[in-house]
């Protein structure tokens, strides 16, 4: 399943970067539904490399922890941040049948021709489990979904709170 996630926002694509890669907002969005662990944390050049392990704390519906073996997912979240370009190159790994979960993908900050920038996040989400996969992944991109509207909602508030706009 392709997905392609956008938001607009009221500021320069090099306001929103430097925004987002605050601790404070990092922080704000994660917030008391997953807990998250940074394994790995490195700049190459005009690269931040970061692994983290993210657990939700919120179970999967029935069906699906019946078919995978487990209340809740975990995975391990791989970004390169391409700090030059604002844009970055990801894949999720999860602890829970690696071989048969897929999840890619690349965002990128851009200017929009009506002005401020544009988030936009696009990639693939694939679960190989016999009669639940096409499920899963529905669950997968509807929490991904979630959480990035949810950051674009305190990313528009923290832009309100310096009087960006939002």
């Amino acid at each position: 399943m392709e997905f392609r996630i956008a938001h607009r926002f009221s500021c320069a694509p090099e306001a929103y970067w430097k925004m987002t890669h605050d601790p404070a907002y990092e922080a704000s969005f994660r917030g008391e539904d997953v807990d998250t662990v940074v394994l790995e944390a490195r700049e190459v050049g005009d690269h931040s490399i970061e692994r983290r392990r993210v657990s939700p704390r919120k179970p999967l519906p029935p069906l699906m922890a019946r078919a995978v073996g487990r209340e809740r997912l975990s995975y391990v979240q791989e970004v390169d941040f391409d700090n030059a370009h604002f844009s970055s190159v990801w894949r999720v790994v999860s602890d829970i049948l690696p071989d048969k979960v897929r999840c890619a993908g690349t965002s990128r900050v851009v200017a929009h021709a009506g002005g401020g920038c544009e988030r936009i996040m696009e990639g693939r989400i694939e679960v190989d489990v016999f009669m639940v996969g096409g499920q899963i992944e529905k669950h997968i991109l509807k929490e991904l979904q979630g959480g990035y509207d949810r950051a674009a909602g305190i990313m528009a508030t923290m832009l309100a709170a310096q009087g960006s706009g939002a």
